[in-house]
């Protein structure tokens, strides 16, 4: 009975993965890949994998597990996290959820194997009985009583995140009140965020949204200004819901430029040290798009129209260090009316979004101005955003990141100042200063009073190799172990080095003509510890003078 239900569990799972796969690799003889990279898990698999590991007679394991050699376990295995090492024997199945496997020199599963979210390492090394079976979709789940339920393949896109109060559900819908805080921020304080959200039932649901803004830099004494708004109203087409129209109506106060440090990073800058590394702008119009996510691609097509505004720095309150110092001006933009399509394209194959070892993420925009009035003059420019990153597990712990970022103006005609670029600092050359190469915007005396943030154009280029230090300890080297029980630490650290390479510049030279003269470079290198996403980093600047850079992150690199 129970070969027959391994056989069949192994039946089940590659059927459901050919019949929804989009591509099929093999990689070894008897070793399935059933899915392309970063291609969501399908819903028939998952079911599958969450039935396995909540049967009664399933041996659960968590977190950093070992067999040593000479130890058996009798019975079908699951391990929830990872890494898992076998060097023994497990006699049935064996299914590791977003953990990698390695198996040692006479290892042996006498089942099928199965690794969602994970790599195999060593299969010529171990013996396995029935189908390896790879997949690099991360296995999305909840704790629930005695087991687990599948959260989901999380593609899903625009769900902010905050707390909810639901309000009475009904039959084919939902509905709930929405409470989150942005960004703190030099010219808001802490947004709030508050209003129903309701979306109706069906394959095709049309969800509601309807925000105010509360900007709490006004205390209790606001003014028009201090109140902002966000209306949208989505309708997914097809019964999938990876295709949508949308259109929105809104009132905020946005970065012009954001893709540095991260939002949490640059909040715990202004509100501990007094130190925003952003500048912004107001943004106030509406919107129409056509949205698009099938698996790994994603996309949109929309059109805005828009007035914009410049924004000036307020007094917001700093808690530990620099107090009294002024906080520093917000750039001026170009104001008036914009009208302009903005076409984004991207595909994102990561296994993890926010430690990937492996996949690409691609995500190209595109914005032209098809009319409007700023600053007296009618908009004709072209905008180019790309972010291209490419990521190679080199090992068992070790990853190799690519990542080139780049745009800015296309063509002859000027970007306005809120569609500038500047580059330096954490996120970008960590070896400078921030916003060390901005054109010299911010030594002009006029800064904050005429319209200036940063260059035309720019280009980034950075490389990293992260690997784990994998530091564990435990009190008995010949049971099965597993590493997060009260005898054990487990923490997972990891050197980073690092190079960074840009350019940023304003003059009529083409991106080819800059790019090419070396001379137009800034570098540097450094490297640093990471702990779970939070690293402290060292770097210095192989262009021009200066000593060493000191950060801290609380996210990864990129």
């Amino acid at each position: 009975m129970k070969a027959a239900y391994r056989t069949l569990f192994a039946a089940a799972l590659l059927v459901a993965s050919h019949a929804l796969a989009v591509a099929q690799d093999t990689v070894s003889v008897g070793v399935q890949e059933p899915l392309a990279a970063g291609e969501a898990l399908p819903q028939r698999v998952a079911d599958l994998l969450v039935a396995y590991y909540n049967r009664p007679s399933t041996i659960r394991f968590g977190g950093r597990t070992y067999v040593p050699a000479g130890r058996s376990i009798g019975g079908d295995v699951a391990v929830l996290g990872g890494p898992v090492e076998i060097a023994g024997i497990v006699d049935g199945d064996l299914v590791v959820y977003n953990g990698d496997i390695t198996l040692l020199e006479g290892s042996r599963v006498s089942g099928n194997l199965t690794v969602v979210g994970g790599v195999l390492i060593g299969a010529d090394r171990g013996d396995v009985g029935g189908i390896i079976t790879t997949y690099t979709a991360v296995f999305r789940y909840r704790r629930t009583n005695g087991g687990i339920e599948y959260a989901g393949s999380g593609r899903e896109t625009y769900r902010p995140e905050g707390r909810t109060l639901a309000l009475p559900q009904w039959e084919l819908g939902e509905s709930e009140i929405f409470v989150d805080a942005r960004p703190y921020n030099r010219i808001e304080a802490l947004p709030i965020v508050i209003g129903p959200r309701i979306m109706t039932g069906g394959s095709n649901p049309l969800r509601l949204e309807a925000f105010v803004i509360y900007r709490t830099v006004a205390g209790f004494s606001p003014e028009e200004g201090d109140v902002g708004w966000e209306v949208r109203l989505r309708q997914y087409l097809f019964g999938h819901r990876d295709v949508w129209l949308e259109a929105g109506w809104q009132s905020v106060i946005d970065p012009i430029e954001n893709w540095k440090l991260s939002d949490l990073e640059n909040s715990l800058t202004l509100f501990l040290f007094r130190r925003d590394y952003r500048d912004y702008y107001e943004r106030q119009g509406w919107y129409g798009l056509l949205g698009w996510q099938t698996g790994n691609v994603f996309g949109s097509f929309e059109f805005r129209g828009e007035d914009h505004r410049t924004v000036n720095t307020r007094n917001v309150w700093t808690i530990l260090f620099n107090k009294s110092d002024p906080l520093r001006p917000n750039a001026a933009v170009d104001q008036g009316e914009l009208q302009s399509i903005v076409a984004t394209f991207g595909i994102d194959t990561r296994n993890n979004k926010n430690r990937p070892w492996s996949g690409w993420y691609n995500r190209i925009s595109v914005e032209q101005a098809v009319g409007g009035n700023l600053a007296g003059e009618d908009p004709d420019f072209t905008h180019l955003l790309l972010d291209l990153r490419r990521f190679f597990r080199v090992s068992l712990g070790s990853v190799l990141g690519f990542r080139f970022a780049g745009g800015g103006r296309l063509g002859d005609n000027p970007t306005p100042a809120q569609r500038q670029h500047m580059i330096g600092g954490a996120g970008s050359l960590p070896g400078y200063d921030m916003m060390q190469f901005d054109c010299g915007a911010r030594e002009d005396p006029t800064f904050g009073t005429v319209p200036g943030y940063g260059c035309q154009r720019f280009a980034l280029f950075q490389a990293e190799y992260r690997t784990s230090l994998n530091f564990n300890w435990r009190l008995n080297d010949e049971q099965v172990h597993n590493y997060r029980d009260v005898f054990s630490m487990d923490f997972d650290p990891a050197i980073v080095l690092f190079y960074d390479a840009g350019a940023a510049w304003s003059t009529d030279e083409n991106y080819w003509d800059h790019l090419t003269d070396s001379d137009n470079w800034v570098a540097d290198l450094g490297g640093g510890l990471e702990l779970g996403g939070f690293g402290a980093y060292v770097a210095y600047p192989l262009t021009g003078s200066g000593g060493f850079n000191f950060l801290l992150r609380l996210t990864a690199r990129f």
